[in-house]
């Protein structure tokens, strides 16, 4: 379940711990949302007012994260802040649930949701002209309902209720009959209820139905009426068995319910009936199997009205109370003392409480009742209106049972009973050896809600460090991918609770990654680097930290030095001048050690590459992952090969030239260098040369002229040129006995044709050309983009090929993302750690079970933080904006728009009691000082300043109050010569009167002439 009840009470401890305490979060409907001084009155008979504006609210109404739900700012002006909450619930409650929304996509999930309010649609009414073509889709009740099945693509029944109070409560009890009969397999319930217009306080003071105290007393002798609320709930519903199967997190069991109406069993439309109520009770008691006594507790509608607390506790009696024992009486209590009466959503929110109670095995007590209500038969009918903290006796034999009960004043009943959960439970057996630690996968929409959420984490962690392992599970297992992300590298609890802190408060944290999900999902690359990239010093870091590195390191070790007589240990560990690594017959097997150890330590951590390539000797690697070559075989390759070559040192140079292909070869035909040959096409503008040096110096004199790039490698060889050619009879015949096999474990992109290659032709022949043809690297990416890769991760010592891959995917007009795994002087552990969690971020679909062989307890996981923003209604001039008369002045009013200089006032003597000091023949009137004063207002209202003179004031007719009502007056200013003319609207009738425009008297010729008075005032 997910929830948001007055006081921002938002998660179950916070209401739990309101609940136990006593709390009452009633407050007061706040100025901004409409004029409260103007319309509140403390007689129920003053026409236009409430008699109250005291009211369980939420903070931040007008606010919305829109682009979470993908909805546009122009759309979300004109969307029911009902809907926008609903949405947020629904979320919360899928995921709480442990379900990710994705999984329901496509589903048959019902949705029932339960709404009676159109207040945002309301506050709109008087600007027709700001209408779009949002406003009907953001203010009906089918659309509430509706929206969620849109939003999260669910396909089952979607469906509205509204049965006033009842309507959540009545949603519930339609969504189970939906899965009792198979129509859905799982169900979202809602109900929601916000206090956005005045206009059902106004109609609720004038049905006698507000509290004038403002409190819900329930079941109190001085109940006189409810109090309103605002909030929302969403349940997840599944039926029991498919629940347990698939291991959910269950808070409850609906063991029955119903809904019912009263009909005409009663003295009148809005009174309630007992009959009715305990006509249902007894309907779902039975449809549940269980006795009457059988139930610990019933959470009652308990409004606190001098009719419907003694009519429910009689219904609640004649069924449950009557056959019990005094000594055993029957808790009741109503949640809407702490809350307030939540109207269409307050049966989820009394279900939400009785939750609460079965799993803290407890009642709160239930406030406000000082004095029990004298009609009601507590003794006869065994009933204990609870107003202590109680805990439940203890008994492993039974479960606890906690009705719920809501009615409504059209007569629309519901009743549900719950039963507490408690599995079967099989003690944890503890692993041995204790799972390692693993990483932490979070992700959000938005950079900001990532670092909001990572300090959640951090929060929780910090409290209970000892679920840290669960945590992580949970967090991979039950949320889904969004498009900010992050992954911490496993650690203590405390250390991760601490990596999570500093990334929440802005920093740049080693230990924490942050990818964005990629634009255009697909499948993991891995690209092998060739010549170029050793450096001396290259991979110890690796061998001092890694143990399972240095195991592969040995390995190869002991596999190539039979081959070559040295050991590849030996020369990693060696300094200059021991060391070899400038001979090719050395580069080249300690390069492909290196390879094949960071291969492995990406298939330990669960990736594994769906395409493979390798630049020039980097293919013996990519030979070998993609099941080619055994690592025997490829041993054979890069050691026959390597051998091979290192005759042909000194043979010419190679160099790196920023030009396209076809630009290379007319530059070197037009400036005859044609020693000089293309030994590999890098990419669309990147190609690599060969050929004596002088040529390729004065190459480089020739291209810098033309600001092109050009670097001369330090590497004494002519790879891929006719100077291999003498070579080709010793690499064909050490490799004629090699039999490649099909490439089973990734597809095998050749950088000798550039295209797919099976893996039977990777033979001797092969080989040779890998050796003497022209490294087609750049076709080979592009070949892997068409294969659908979009994530290539360079596997090597060093990244030398992030730049001309940049230029495939850009030249191909892909956005894929392009990861190195080491560089120069930075490859130890956590560099290869931190690109392992990188590609994790970025595959789709992600495979994280390797970090989880131990499967987890699921734990409650904190909520999404939302980035939310105001979302408000727009207004053109033509709207009368009387939600938003606000006074400027006690006695001058408000500014009216449609008229310059005028402004209008309520004057009631009830608000501003010091005016029944001002009387003339017993009547009140209004006193000419309060004229002046109203005048000197308008002045400093319209003119500015602090000081303004007043030449003449012209009262026509004075204000007279009948001690009745309050009166409205709108007072002008007039434009031409600085007089005042006062103007009273009074309600029209028979005995009334108005003012024209000239001030000339109409109607009502028993009214006293008109006063005038004149003053000059500095």
């Amino acid at each position: 379940m997910a929830f948001r009840f007055p006081g921002d009470l938002s998660d179950e401890h916070g209401f739990w711990q309101a609940l136990r305490q006593g709390r009452d979060v009633i407050t007061q409907i706040g100025d901004e949302r409409w004029p409260t001084d103007l319309l509140k009155h403390p007689k129920r008979s003053e026409s236009g007012r409430s008699i109250s504006f005291a009211a369980g609210v939420l903070s931040r109404i007008d606010e919305f994260d829109a682009g979470f739900f993908g909805i546009s700012p122009r759309e979300a002006a004109w969307l029911d802040p009902q809907q926008r909450l609903l949405l947020e619930l629904a979320w919360e409650a899928i995921e709480n649930s442990g379900l990710t929304p994705s999984s329901l996509a496509g589903s048959d999930c019902a949705v029932y949701v339960g709404i009676a309010g159109v207040d945002y649609g309301m506050r709109t009414m008087t600007d027709l002209p700001a209408m779009s073509a949002h406003s009907m889709t953001g203010n009906t009740f089918s659309i509430a309902a509706n929206r969620l099945s849109y939003v999260f693509d669910l396909h089952g029944p979607s469906v509205a209720v509204d049965t006033a109070c009842s309507s959540s409560l009545v949603a519930l009890h339609h969504a189970c009959n939906s899965l009792r009969s198979g129509e859905s397999s799982v169900a979202l319930v809602g109900g929601v209820n916000l206090l956005l217009h005045p206009y059902p306080f106004i109609g609720f003071t004038k049905a006698s139905m507000l509290s004038a105290n403002g409190r819900c007393r329930a079941f109190d002798a001085s109940g006189d009426g409810y109090v309103r609320a605002e909030g929302g709930a969403v349940l997840m519903l599944k039926p029991l068995a498919q629940a347990v199967a698939d291991g959910d997190p269950i808070e409850a069991v609906i063991m029955a319910s119903g809904a019912n109406a009263d009909g005409s069993r009663k003295t009148g439309l809005t009174i309630p009936s007992s009959q009715g109520q305990a006509e249902l009770m007894r309907a779902v008691l039975k449809r549940s199997g269980l006795a009457a006594a059988d139930v610990d507790y019933i959470e009652a509608h308990g409004t606190g009205t001098a009719v419907g607390d003694p009519i429910e506790a009689a219904a609640i009696g004649e069924v449950y109370g009557r056959c019990r024992s005094p000594a055993r009486r029957l808790p009741i209590g109503s949640v809407k003392t702490n809350i307030g009466h939540l109207e269409a959503a307050s049966g989820l929110a009394g279900l939400a409480k009785a939750v609460l109670i079965l799993k803290n095995r407890a009642l709160p007590p239930s406030l406000h009742c000082v004095t029990r209500n004298p009609n009601i038969d507590f003794d006869g009918m065994n009933l204990d209106l609870v107003d202590d903290n109680r805990p439940f006796p203890k008994s492993a034999r039974k479960k606890l049972i906690v009705g719920v009960n809501s009615f409504a004043f059209g007569g629309a009943n519901a009743h549900v009973l719950l039963q507490e959960f408690s599995p079967r439970k099989k003690p944890r057996k503890t692993p041995s050896p204790a799972p390692a630690p693993a990483p932490l996968f979070l992700s959000a929409r938005t950079p900001q809600a990532l670092r909001e959420l990572a300090g959640r984490y951090a929060t929780l962690l910090r409290e209970q460090p000892e679920i840290y392992y669960d945590l992580a599970y949970s967090a991979a297992k039950s949320r889904d991918r969004l498009e900010k992300r992050l992954a911490v590298r496993p650690g203590t609890a405390m250390n991760v609770a601490d990596q999570l802190a500093r990334f929440a408060d802005g920093e740049t944290v080693a230990q924490v990654v942050v990818e964005d999900a990629p634009h255009e999902p697909g499948s993991v690359a891995f690209i092998y680097t060739g010549n170029g990239s050793q450096w001396l010093g290259m991979g110890r870091r690796l061998i001092d930290q890694s143990p399972r590195f240095a195991a592969v390191i040995n390995e190869l070790d002991a596999m190539i030095g039979a081959r070559t007589g040295f050991s590849i240990v030996d020369e990693l560990h060696a300094d200059t001048p021991a060391s070899q690594i400038d001979d090719t017959a050395v580069a080249q097997p300690l390069l492909f050690a290196i390879q094949v150890a960071l291969t492995e330590l990406f298939k330990d951590n669960g990736i594994t590459p769906q395409g493979v390539a390798g630049h020039s000797v980097g293919e013996v690697a990519a030979a070998w992952a993609s099941g080619a070559l055994t690592l025997e075989q490829a041993v054979d390759v890069i050691c026959a090969r390597s051998a091979a070559q290192t005759k042909t040192r000194g043979l010419g140079r190679m160099a790196a030239v920023g030009l396209s292909e076809d630009a290379a070869r007319q530059l070197l035909a037009a400036e005859q260098l044609t020693d000089i040959v293309i030994a590999g096409i890098n990419s669309p503008h990147n190609v690599t040369v060969t050929g004596p040096l002088a040529s390729l110096q004065r190459l480089g004199e020739i291209v810098a002229g033309r600001s092109t790039s050009f670097h001369l490698l330090s590497i004494d060889y002519a790879f891929h040129s006719p100077a291999m050619d003498a070579i080709q009879e010793e690499v064909t015949t050490k490799l004629s006995a090699l039999t490649p096999q099909a490439a089973t474990a990734a597809t095998f992109v050749s950088t000798v044709s550039g295209e797919v290659l099976s893996g039977e032709t990777l033979d001797a022949a092969y080989w040779w050309r890998n050796v003497r043809q022209p490294v087609l690297f750049s076709q080979a990416v592009q070949r892997l983009v068409v294969q659908g890769c979009r994530v290539f991760v360079e596997i090597g010592p060093r990244a030398i090929l992030q730049r001309y891959m940049r230029d495939c995917l850009a030249t191909a007009g892909i956005s894929g993302r392009i990861l190195p795994t080491l560089r120069r002087d930075h490859d130890g552990i956590d560099r290869v750690e931190a690109a392992i969690l990188h590609v994790h971020l970025l595959r789709e679909p992600h495979a994280l079970d390797v970090y989880f062989a131990t499967p987890g307890c699921r734990v409650r996981l904190p909520n999404y933080p939302w980035q939310r923003e105001r979302h408000w209604h727009p207004r053109t001039s033509e709207g009368n904006g009387a939600l938003d008369n606000r006074r400027v002045h006690p006695l001058l009013g408000w500014r009216l728009n449609e008229a310059p200089c005028t402004w209008e006032n309520a004057l009631d003597p009830e608000s501003l009691p010091w005016l029944a000091d001002h009387r003339v023949a017993g009547a009140i009137v209004f006193p000419g000082a309060a004229y002046v004063e109203m005048a000197l207002a308008a002045g400093r209202e319209h003119f500015g300043g602090g000081c303004q003179e007043i030449e003449q004031l012209d009262i026509l007719v004075p204000l007279v109050f009948d001690g009745e009502h309050s009166r409205s007056l709108r007072f002008e200013l007039a434009a031409r010569d600085g007089s005042f003319t006062i103007r009273s609207r009074q309600r029209l009738s028979a005995d009334e009167w108005t003012l024209n425009a000239a001030g000339r008297l109409i109607g009502a010729p028993t009214l006293a002439p008109p006063v005038s008075a004149t003053a000059d005032i500095d």
